[in-house]
């Protein structure tokens, strides 16, 4: 047994070395649990004084001392300066920011239970679905190929194998890299001005004075503002010298010198205006029943836009407004509305411009400052044209108010009632007569009449009395209110009927009468007359209708589409027409029946849409598609009336005996229906 022996002693000798490092280290541990514990008991007992240790005595130990932790960066800069090109200054940001990240570290792991995990196993296995798919496609193709598959059953197998080996199609392209360019460009140097103003000391002076108020004003207000709220503050009032250049009596002499200078460049036409009159009495005279042209009032703005309305001021019978707007529905634009006066031909005195086209206006009878506006987008609004400066209206109807959706054809004032309250009606393409009430900051609508579609009037049952077959909105384009009973008026349709309503019954027509065959354009009630009216129509017509028969009693025949119809102010016989071929009708019904007593081209190649009469001078306007109004006088011949009672009858009156005249028209009339 030799080798034994020193097989034992190795043992031993490795089994001391160990204990000898395991005591080594014991005693490392050791004498560095003491030190830590001679740190602890250092600064519990201050039994040593470091270098930078302050010696405390027992009170000093005894108090306590508190100190609040804060979430400030002390190494945050504080007087950090930006400029600000707003005020053109530096300024210190206050913002400071007190955030440090001391460590920040990017994972990518997610939460089980997370949406993410969620979203990110569903789509693994989509993907397993996808790929078995596509698998077993394979598979199938390669039984149907070879009858077999040789490896059928071993899955791994399967996967590993390249399964598309005959099918697989590699497929590359090579793209261009498109080159960098520079594009760059040249501009000119903004323009600069070099401009110099002389001053002197009294300039000066008054700047440091007007400041001076100012800072004593607010002062003022200060000490105003402290006292009790029972003691009214006294405003002081600032005396502001006007310059004379701009204010109100050179603005207006300045008017009057341009009127003057306007009156001295066409100085016949206005001696024409006031003194020419055609006193030809002889009917078979070529001057008889003749016109004379005076004015065409126009701008640059009005060029290219039809004359849709024109309608005279009731208390000033020098001024007239008119609408601009288009009647070709494909090529709508902005609306313009231009306030012209005889006295200065040459430039509107007022202008506002819409936002849609202008089809109609009014003035109110009894506040000529009044303007009712309807536009082609269903709008309507009110205008006051002595505020002057302001192109906004007063009143404008919206969504919300219940606007018309189609566009507003005509608009007519009602007169004042006795609540005292101001109201216009309006018609539209939409079957709606509304009513406008002006409140204090809106239009206030109530519905009047729905204009209801009569299709076929055989149905009408006779015998019962029960309405026509009525399906649908007609489209209304014209309504006159009667001047002797306010609740009648009358509608024209773009079906050619004109119905007789009431504003009492909203529910029904009183009357239809038919006739035209095409859009009624106007309609008028007579003046002096309570159950005459005249229409015109597109079918080339104009007919005059009695109240109480259906059929028309007159009709009139002018071989193109009649745009336009007025009775004269003066005479219940006398009414005036204007046609799309650009010519001026005028008709005396008295004087001749069947015939017009003047026809005269009132337009050169453009269609004459409106005409109107002035209520105190004879002067016609005619308004064309060329955004111009001609102005003409009327001879003698074509202003007889008002008829005036002889000296021996005091009871008549000119009413009377105008009415008197048209009843005699009437009476001579036929009205048998064959």
């Amino acid at each position: 047994m030799p080798t034994k022996a020193p097989l034992k002693v190795g043992k031993k000798k490795v089994k001391l070395a160990d204990k000898k490092k395991r005591a080594i280290v014991e005693e490392q541990e050791s004498e560095n649990l003491e030190d830590d514990a001679d740190l602890l008991n250092m600064d519990q007992n201050n039994a040593m004084g470091g270098i930078d240790q302050e010696q405390l005595t027992a009170e000093e130990k005894e108090d306590q001392v508190i100190k609040t932790l804060n979430s400030n960066n002390p190494q945050a800069p504080h007087n950090l300066t930006k400029f600000s090109y707003k005020d053109r200054m530096f300024k210190t940001d206050d913002m400071v920011e007190q955030m440090v990240f001391h460590f920040q570290f990017d994972g990518d792991i997610i939460l089980k239970d997370s949406d993410e995990a969620h979203d990110q196993e569903e789509f693994w296995d989509n993907k397993k679905r996808t790929n078995q798919g596509l698998l077993d496609k394979i598979n199938v193709a390669i039984k149907e190929e070879f009858g077999k598959d040789p490896l059928e059953g071993n899955e791994k197998a399967q996967k590993k194998s390249l399964r598309n080996q005959f099918n697989f199609q590699e497929r590359a392209a090579q793209t261009f890299n498109l080159p960098l360019r520079e594009k760059g460009i040249k501009t000119d140097p903004p323009q600069c001005s070099v401009f110099s103003l002389e001053t002197t000391q009294w300039m000066i002076f008054d700047a440091y004075l007007t400041n001076w108020e100012e800072i004593q004003r607010a002062d003022f207000e200060e000490q105003q503002k402290g006292k009790s709220k029972d003691k009214k503050p006294v405003q002081q009032q600032q005396q502001h010298a006007e310059d004379p250049l701009y204010s109100t009596s050179m603005k207006r002499a300045l008017k009057i010198m341009e009127r003057m200078i306007v009156q001295n460049a066409d100085e016949e036409k206005f001696e024409d205006y006031k003194y020419y009159e055609d006193t030809t009495e002889d009917p078979e005279s070529h001057n008889y029943g003749s016109v004379l042209p005076l004015w065409r009032f126009s701008t640059e703005k009005s060029r290219r836009k039809h004359v849709t309305s024109i309608c005279w001021n009731p208390r000033y019978k020098d001024i007239f407004a008119v609408g601009y707007g288009s009647y070709d529905f494909l090529k709508q634009n902005t609306g313009l509305i231009c306030c012209y006066t005889i006295k200065n031909p040459t430039w509107p005195e007022y202008s506002y411009t819409t936002e849609s086209g202008v089809m109609c206006l009014d003035y109110h009878p009894k506040y000529p400052a009044l303007l009712a506006v309807g536009c082609y987008d269903g709008t309507v609004m009110v205008f006051d044209i002595r505020l002057k400066g302001n192109n906004k209206p007063i009143y404008q109807s919206t969504v919300r108010t219940n606007k018309h959706t189609d566009p507003v054809w005509q608009v007519r004032w009602q007169a004042e009632d006795a609540t005292k309250q101001l109201s216009f009606y309006s018609i539209s393409s939409d079957g709606r007569v509304t009513s406008w009430n002006l409140m204090k900051n809106k239009l206030e609508p109530e519905e009047v009449i729905k204009l209801k579609l009569v299709i076929d009037q055989d149905k009408e049952l006779v015998e019962n009395k029960k309405e026509a077959f009525l399906y649908g909105l007609a489209g209304g384009m014209c309504f006159d209110f009667n001047k002797f009973n306010d609740h009648l008026f009358l509608v024209g349709t773009e079906e050619g009927k004109i119905h007789l309503c009431s504003k009492a019954y909203s529910g029904q027509y009183l009357e239809t009468y038919e006739g035209h065959y095409l859009a009624v354009y106007a309609v008028k009630w007579n003046h002096f007359h309570p159950r005459v009216f005249i229409s015109c129509s597109a079918d080339w017509t104009i007919k005059m209708w009695d109240q109480q028969i259906k059929r028309p009693i007159m009709t009139f025949d002018l071989g193109c589409a009649v745009g336009d119809i007025e009775w004269a102010p003066y005479s219940s016989t006398v009414f005036a027409a204007v046609t799309s071929a650009g010519n001026l009708y005028v008709y005396d019904l008295k004087q001749e029946k069947h015939h017009h007593l003047c026809e005269h081209p009132a337009m050169k190649k453009a269609k004459a849409l409106h005409v109107s009469f002035n209520w105190e001078d004879p002067i016609i306007l005619v308004g064309d598609e060329r955004g111009g109004v001609n102005s003409f006088k009327l001879s003698k011949s074509l202003t007889k009336g008002p008829l005036q009672p002889a000296k021996e009858d005091d009871k008549s009156t000119p009413q009377q005996l105008e009415q008197k005249k048209m009843e005699d028209f009437l009476n001579a009339q036929d009205k048998e229906v064959y």
